[in-house]
């Protein structure tokens, strides 16, 4: 029988077996919060895009957040590397993949807050694969 710590390994590296899960994670290893987010934004057109949770302030924070965050979450992190502009038809119908851990190297539920899947939504972000205590799983935005 597995101990937690071992279950918790077992778990991770199944989920690493998915190369951008792989990607997302080394992006939240970048994160200095004791709960680290990793992103990874693929576009239709073979293109990524990855982010990481800071402790920044944006612009773009009041406009989409109901509650006052003092840091970039790691979903607006990606979208914010993304040129609209240039990469619109791109965007929709792209798929993110978001990874949590905590500095323990414990696996976590990584699901988007509300702000955003609002932000996902509008950007055009059709599935978003996210970790959960036991692996992880798919959303349709």
């Amino acid at each position: 029988m597995l101990d937690k710590f071992e279950e918790n390994r077992y778990i991770i590296d199944s989920v690493l077996e998915n190369k951008w899960f792989r990607l997302a994670r080394n992006e939240c290893l970048k994160s200095i919060h004791n709960t680290r987010f990793g992103t990874v934004l693929i576009l239709k057109n073979g293109k990524v895009f990855t982010g990481f949770n800071k402790d920044k302030s944006h612009p773009m924070i009041k406009k989409h957040y109901d509650y006052f965050a003092q840091s970039i979450h790691a979903e607006l992190d990606v979208m914010l590397k993304v040129n609209p502009y240039r990469h619109s038809d791109d965007i929709y119908g792209s798929k993110m993949f978001i990874y949590r851990e905590d500095k323990l190297g414990w696996l976590k539920p990584a699901h988007p807050c509300k702000s955003c899947y609002r932000i996902m939504q509008d950007y055009g972000v059709k599935k978003c694969y996210h970790t959960t205590k036991t692996g992880y799983s798919l959303t349709y935005l």
